[in-house]
């Protein structure tokens, strides 16, 4: 646990900055996509990581960041908001009041990310999923500047524990994936419609849906890409992942099972030189050295650190 705090106070330690108060970056010409990050309290060890690759990689591209906590955190923090990078994207903290368990409530936020922003397109991001190169305009957007929907054809095992979701959810057969990779863009209008579907089918609003549903797990993105593919293609650009239409990745996802240490060593490379180096394996090696230079120089890192924060975070 103190490696993994160790973790985030390092990259928000080497940021931090008061001189720069800079507004976004984000390109008047481009269309306008909002990042969502919902807060997983099991992914916060990556979040700084994850911040600091969306400035230094997509500040072009994304014209705020909208970060979905329970509404017990969001004052601890709402110092996301002022901390600033060279590369700044802003940074807005919204606490949402929980209403069933972390799964299902964080599902059901995803759900209505078009409630947090007035963007014209909503970008979700993970905060464990960190960017690795320039994120262009047609790693989102097709010619006709409309997002990609990738779909790839189930694997066995997925298509039996979530189709079944979808159908009783939408009342429809979902014949692909809709979440072969990180990075996915919906159109603003695609939320609504998603809600709507599910009243109809449901007599029921989102959250009644979500609350009648109890310990039994729900689905969020996928389906929200079945809904677009079943009636509103139009509002998307369908992408075959298992064609030639598939594109390079930009972001890779943080797996600190497979070595703290060498992640830290990696994020921290790639964020600084902009060269990633080899994605740490299975097998690398723990060195405590590579964390050393995780001492907390300043205030805004120490609250991280706060009793109250490490508590809230701890809670089960």
């Amino acid at each position: 646990m103190m490696m993994r705090i160790l973790a985030l106070i390092f990259v928000i330690g080497v940021t931090c900055s008061h001189s720069d108060s800079r507004v976004g970056l984000h390109d008047a010409n481009l269309p306008v996509v909002d990042v969502f990050i919902r807060h997983y309290r099991g992914d916060a060890d990556f979040l700084g990581f994850s911040l600091r690759s969306l400035d230094q990689f997509g500040g072009r591209l994304f014209r705020a960041i909208h970060i979905l906590v329970p509404k017990r955190l969001q004052t601890h923090m709402k110092f996301l908001e002022r901390w600033r990078t060279r590369h700044y994207i802003p940074r807005h903290v919204h606490g949402v009041e929980e209403f069933t368990r972390d799964f299902n409530q964080e599902m059901h936020d995803k759900l209505c990310a078009d409630q947090y922003s007035n963007a014209d397109f909503i970008y979700h991001h993970d905060p464990d999923v960190v960017v690795t190169r320039a994120v262009h305009l047609s790693d989102l957007f097709s010619e006709e500047k409309k997002p990609w929907l990738p779909f790839r054809r189930w694997e066995t095992t997925a298509a039996q524990l979530i189709q079944p979701k979808l159908t009783y959810m939408l009342n429809m057969t979902s014949p692909y994936s809709f979440m072969p990779r990180h990075g996915l863009v919906f159109p603003r209008a695609a939320y609504a419609l998603l809600r709507e579907r599910v009243h109809q089918v449901h007599k029921a609003t989102l959250q009644e849906f979500f609350s009648a549903r109890g310990d039994e797990r729900v689905v969020d993105l996928e389906a929200l890409g079945l809904a677009l593919w079943s009636s509103h293609r139009d509002l998307v650009t369908l992408e075959d992942m298992d064609g030639s239409l598939s594109r390079a990745p930009y972001h890779v996802q943080v797996r600190p099972q497979e070595g703290m240490h060498q992640w830290i060593l990696y994020l921290d490379c790639l964020l600084t030189t902009g060269s990633p180096g080899p994605i740490p394996g299975p097998k690398s090696n723990a060195t405590a050295e590579l964390i050393r230079k995780g001492e907390v120089q300043n205030d805004y890192c120490k609250r991280l650190l706060a009793p109250e924060l490490k508590k809230m975070f701890s809670r089960g």
